[in-house]
């Protein structure tokens, strides 16, 4: 009955293209677990704690993308993959002191009620004892700190966060913002382990050469996220989605193809408003997608404006110019990481919002768009420094952990 519930849900809010892209996606999950699981020839096995395949499609290519930026530098036999939101068994920790490396994320996993728990205080319910039983060298990667504004941290996060960062041996988080706010809740002798390994989305077109150039197509994405809505919102939500509808209206109006993108189902919940703006719009549902597919479609789009961190990230990656509409400070730390604080717009001053995202549109990707294009290659080049960097420095450390 539950399955024929989900069918029937997915009809209701989908429509039938909507339910035959749930099957579609169904039917590829073998394969495509299939290959990644798979390395680079090598002898070393890694655990993956990921979302490995999400019904967000920012999760599901961040998952893709770690992988590919660690098979970089590691000689890789395969990965065991385990899911974040998975319970932590004994079995689960066989699997992984069967490996020879255990890596942690990418993604906002500091965050306390996605997969609420009393266990870690975190997405990944891993007791400190638990953690105590790894014998193999953990590697914390490209994760975030993401709580929102109002979330406070708990005694037991506190002390998981501490258990963690003692047991890592490369704790990578993906922006100085997350540097910073981990480094305050524990002791200062562990601090200086916390690093800046930024999100491997932002080097999708480094990571994937195979991919055919990106075009100019005179296409705007424009991406809003519902999900915790009264956390984003406020109570002025009415207000800033029709001030951000208005805005796309005027772009649209400079001769521009708009695109409503969601990454998750909830995303759709901003159709109404481009509707009552008078928007002419195509829809792009990428909640059940594989990563090709969004590839492929951010590939082929000018600029994303974008409220989700990964509606920013995965577009940078693949040298679209980007806009990004902000609530949470996740989308403000990005943009400080690579000088870019200029392609930032505030929604939570609602006050003249849809002249603010229009005037940022034109000055950053019209006025000035070979100087943002430049800047955004510059910016992509030093976070690939920067990963590089690290990706030596864990083989390294693993190196050692091998030779005692």
């Amino acid at each position: 009955m539950g399955k024929l519930n989900k069918i029937l849900k997915t009809v209701r809010t989908q429509g039938i293209r909507g339910l035959k892209r749930a099957a579609d996606f169904e039917r590829g999950r073998e394969a495509y677990l299939l290959a990644e699981r798979g390395g680079n020839g090598g002898d070393l096995r890694i655990a993956h704690v990921t979302y490995y395949l999400a019904t967000n499609s920012g999760d599901t290519v961040l998952s893709q993308c770690v992988r590919r930026t660690l098979l970089l530098r590691e000689p890789v036999s395969g990965f065991e993959l385990i899911p974040v939101r998975g319970a932590v068994t004994a079995q689960t920790l066989e699997k992984i002191n069967a490996a020879g490396l255990l890596v942690i994320g990418g993604g906002g996993l500091f965050l306390p009620d996605t997969n609420a728990n009393k266990v870690s205080g975190w997405q990944w319910a891993v007791s400190a004892e638990q953690l105590a039983q790894i014998d193999v060298p953990v590697c914390v990667f490209s994760v975030g700190y993401n709580y929102f504004p109002g979330q406070e941290p708990s005694p037991l996060f506190v002390s998981s966060l501490t258990a963690l960062l003692e047991k890592s041996a490369f704790f990578g988080l993906r922006n100085r913002g997350s540097i910073a706010a981990v480094r305050a809740l524990v002791p200062r002798e562990l601090a200086q382990k916390v690093c800046f390994q930024p999100c491997t989305t932002t080097l999708i077109r480094k990571l994937f050469p195979e991919l055919p150039p990106h075009k100019t197509t005179k296409t705007v994405a424009v991406n809003m996220a519902f999900d915790r809505a009264e956390r984003r919102y406020g109570n002025r939500q009415e207000e800033i989605l029709t001030q951000t509808a208005a805005a796309i209206r005027q772009i649209q109006d400079r001769g521009y193809r708009i695109v409503c993108v969601c990454h998750m189902d909830k995303d759709a919940q901003f159709i109404p408003y481009m509707k009552a703006a008078g928007v002419r719009f195509e829809i792009e549902d990428l909640s059940r997608c594989y990563p090709d597919r969004v590839y492929a479609f951010y590939n082929d789009v000018d600029v994303v404006l974008g409220m989700r961190g990964h509606a920013q990230m995965i577009p940078f990656g693949l040298n679209c110019g980007i806009l990004s509409l902000g609530t949470h400070d996740k989308m403000k730390w990005f943009l400080q990481d690579i000088g870019a604080e200029d392609w930032y717009v505030d929604l939570t001053e609602p006050a003249g919002l849809a002249d603010r995202i229009l005037e940022r549109f034109v000055t950053v990707h019209e006025t000035e768009r070979d100087r943002t294009a430049e800047r955004l290659r510059a910016a992509q080049e030093e976070l690939w420094n920067i990963t590089m960097e690290n990706l030596e420095q864990i083989r390294t450390l693993r190196q050692t952990d091998a030779n005692r």
